[in-house]
């Protein structure tokens, strides 16, 4: 590996600077942390994909259908291997949304911890180190503030991706250190299976590295990916492949917007990073890195068109970006600034700066976290009484909009409105399919957003005329319209 030569200690004005910048992106994470290390345990509604992602851990424990068939009205799109990791961790804390949430949790920790331990495995300094691990979690608790202790197995993916090169890194690309991270990253993959940058960027390492190093990687990912494959294909048939392909409606125009959006928010590690492109090539390190960034870059623009996609399709990017900027200020770290301030060195001074911007932007949204943290007790109040309310009415059959709902109110997973409406919508299931999903005879009970008013936002409006005609509401709270068959 391409080590260098260890940060030459700071004056006593630069060592202010230095550990100044580092105190306020702590105070950022910390502030960032508050909410969610006060959701973590608490049964309140944070975003569907936690009901989901707890149905499916839920039907992997149970050894129930993974993957329905393509006429079903729930879709699993995802690799298995997260479903059973949070059941479980379910089956230990009683509760596979709360489960979730512990592992999203910890696996953000481990990709900061994973973003310091590669700066070090290269021969940074400690405080380098620190910055990148620092910046990267300061980013996940304000920029992807809704990821953090959510259960959803973004996370998770990315820790075992950002593990498998740390393992590789240190272990000098040895055969042995490669079978190892191959075997990781490939688990990241069976996490989630669009996490193609990281993989990319390690083949164009190990290619420029060795051609040992390279067709070691190769095979050893050759024959996991084979022999996995071969294990999902067996455990649940053809129909997994089709299902992990499922097809969105697509935007090029949300692309851009929310393209435009991602490196606003991250403009001083964006601007650091196209510093250090012009000068990629002058280590080993910097040459992966933004051979990572280039290649994270293209894959969230892509991804960013499709509906239904979230913050999460950058964070590859946020990773990536956050390498790139912490080798640019370890690269300026001893240059002096101009004038008058030539006593200065840059890179403390980029700390303190970066530093100041993430302190702001947390700052920036402490409020409105706080305001949710005094909410918590009526919202949980309010998710007791309506999932209490599905329990009774639903009777195991219920379908929510919002999925951990009928989740908590011990209801079968019978619909999945997102998957299920952008099926209808694109013409892979005919609409008169509706009519049987929501005939007033297969499912009990209806739970919709509120704020919606005349049926589902998810599905069709043939649909939702089909729900108006055979369902009618019997209550309504701040979390949902709920609504059963007319004919009871």
């Amino acid at each position: 590996m391409n080590s260098i030569e260890p940060v030459s200690a700071p004056a006593p004005a630069n060592k202010v600077l230095m550990w100044g910048g580092l105190a306020l992106i702590g105070a950022a994470v910390i502030s960032g942390l508050i909410k969610p290390l006060m959701t973590l345990a608490r049964y309140v509604p944070l975003d569907p994909n936690e009901g989901w992602n707890a149905f499916y851990a839920q039907i992997a424990m149970r050894g129930g259908e993974m993957y329905p068939a393509a006429s079903s009205a729930i879709i699993n799109n995802y690799p298995p291997l997260s479903f059973y990791i949070v059941g479980v961790v379910g089956r230990l804390v009683g509760d596979n949304i709360i489960a979730g949430r512990v592992v999203s949790l910890a696996s953000m920790l481990i990709v900061a911890g994973n973003v310091f331990a590669w700066l070090r495995a290269g021969g940074s300094s400690r405080q380098v180190a620190w910055l990148g691990a620092g910046v990267v979690l300061a980013f996940a608790v304000t920029y992807a503030r809704s990821y953090a202790a959510m259960n959803d197995p973004q996370w998770l993916a990315h820790a075992l991706m950002t593990t498998g090169l740390v393992v590789i890194w240190r272990g000098n690309a040895s055969t042995r250190a490669i079978l190892m991270g191959s075997a990781l990253m490939l688990a990241g993959g069976w996490t989630k299976h669009l996490l193609i940058c990281l993989p990319a960027a390690t083949t164009w390492w190990l290619m420029r590295r060795s051609r040992r190093a390279f067709l070691t990687w190769i095979a050893c990912s050759a024959v996991l990916l084979a022999l996995t494959g071969l294990l999902v294909w067996w455990l649940y048939g053809a129909v997994f492949f089709h299902d992990l392909i499922f097809a969105r409606e697509y935007s090029w125009h949300q692309a851009f917007k929310d393209t435009g959006a991602a490196v606003k928010c991250f403009a001083p590690i964006v601007l650091l990073a196209l510093l250090l492109l012009p000068h990629a090539r002058r280590s080993e390190r910097t040459e992966f890195a933004a051979v990572y960034l280039a290649v994270a870059a293209v894959v969230a623009a892509v991804a960013s068109g499709g509906v239904g996609v979230d913050i999460n399709k950058y964070f590859d990017f946020l990773i990536a970006a956050t390498l790139c900027a912490a080798l640019e200020v370890e690269w300026l770290w001893t240059r002096r600034l101009p004038g008058s301030l030539r006593t200065l060195q840059f890179g403390p001074a980029l700390t303190l700066m970066l530093g100041v911007y993430l302190g702001a932007y947390a700052v920036s949204l402490l409020p409105g976290a706080l305001r949710d943290v005094r909410g918590l007790d009526a919202l949980e109040k309010q998710t007791l009484i309506d999932t209490r309310l599905i329990a009774s009415l639903g009777q195991g059959r219920a379908a929510c909009d919002s999925l951990e709902l009928c989740y908590w109110g011990k209801s079968e997973f019978l619909l999945d409105a997102f998957d299920y409406g952008q099926k209808l919508i694109l013409g892979q299931e005919p609409i008169s399919a509706c009519a049987t999903v929501f005939d007033g005879r297969r499912i009990l009970l209806l739970q919709q957003d509120p704020s919606e008013a005349g049926g589902s936002v998810f599905l069709p409006e043939a649909c939702n005329k089909l729900i108006q005609k055979n369902y009618h509401p019997v209550s309504m709270s701040t979390l949902g319209v709920f609504l059963v068959p007319s004919n009871l």
